[in-house]
């Protein structure tokens, strides 16, 4: 039972990264991101493969750490969002962050556009 709620609790918090769920107009800003644009963060098919994070690093150690708003403003690809999230549940404990509170503004659609993820028009 542990590990199914556990498993829920996984799929809620990537879905709701995702999707950007959460968020509503207000002043929060994009932040550049410090991937550099990597090719590999970047590639897809589709525009299905594309997704938004906050997470715009990966996440080695626990020093690696930020605060998650509910914001996603970082472009990759869905594999990346979910290895970045993946290792922020493994290395991140939230409460011990000290993380405000902050609303953002909704980001624009994502394309697939020459086989990389990038704001769609």
């Amino acid at each position: 039972m542990r590990h199914a709620l556990h498993l829920l609790l996984m799929f809620a918090t990537t879905s709701f990264a995702l999707t950007g769920a959460g968020c509503n107009r207000g002043s929060l800003t994009p932040g550049p991101g410090n991937d550099g644009g990597d090719p590999s963060t970047l590639a897809c098919m589709s525009a299905a493969d594309c997704a938004r994070t906050e997470i715009d690093h990966e996440i080695i150690s626990s020093a690696d750490c930020i605060c998650l708003y509910g914001c996603p403003w970082t472009i990759v690809n869905v594999e990346t969002a979910n290895r970045r999230m993946a290792q922020y549940q493994a290395l991140c404990v939230p409460n011990r962050l000290n993380c405000g509170v902050d609303d953002c503004a909704l980001p624009p659609p994502l394309a697939c556009i020459s086989q990389m993820c990038v704001t769609g028009q």
